[in-house]
């Protein structure tokens, strides 16, 4: 009994070292991001996509608010069927604007996505590299962390094998 209880505490001891042994990091991939050669082309495109869905919603807007103009002109000559068939018209054209607001964010999220997937891949490559050569065992991103009191930052290695000044 002596023995398992001798066995543990010594497996319990090397763990506690070897736990300590480790090294851990962390870095600010938001402040690399930023200052990433390229970075402003994906700033660039992404607003032109941007302008381009909102000429898209003005269009609408500017469609929808010429059909109720000229609905509530001639609201009062209308005969009842013709009244509801234009009442249907705008009511499916405002309904196909919150359809276009919900897709046009959607479609902003995918092309933020897409287009910074390259340098994200880029930093999580650096990161990788700076992190296996340098014999970390965990890379935390401040971004993500409430609290980091210890640790290597290692955002100016990432950075300089980045190339980025």
């Amino acid at each position: 009994m002596k023995k398992i209880v001798l066995i543990l505490a010594i497996a319990g001891l090397f763990t506690v070292q070897a736990a300590q042994a480790q090294k851990y990091g962390h870095v600010n991939s938001s402040e690399i991001l930023e200052e990433m050669p390229g970075i402003d082309s994906l700033q660039i495109k992404l607003q032109a996509f941007q302008d381009e869905l909102r000429g898209m919603y003005e269009s609408m807007m500017t469609e929808y608010q010429t059909k109720k103009d000229k609905f509530d002109r001639e609201v009062g000559t209308m005969s009842s069927s013709v009244r509801q068939l234009r009442e249907k018209e705008l009511s499916d054209l405002a309904n196909r604007i919150q359809e276009f607001q919900a897709g046009a964010q959607d479609d902003l999220e995918d092309k933020q996505y897409e287009l910074a997937k390259p340098f994200q891949d880029a930093i999580q490559a650096a990161i990788d590299k700076v992190a296996k050569a340098n014999g970390y065992a965990y890379i935390f991103d401040t971004k993500t962390l409430l609290y980091y009191g210890s640790g290597d930052d290692i955002t100016p290695l990432v950075k300089k094998e980045l190339g980025i000044k």
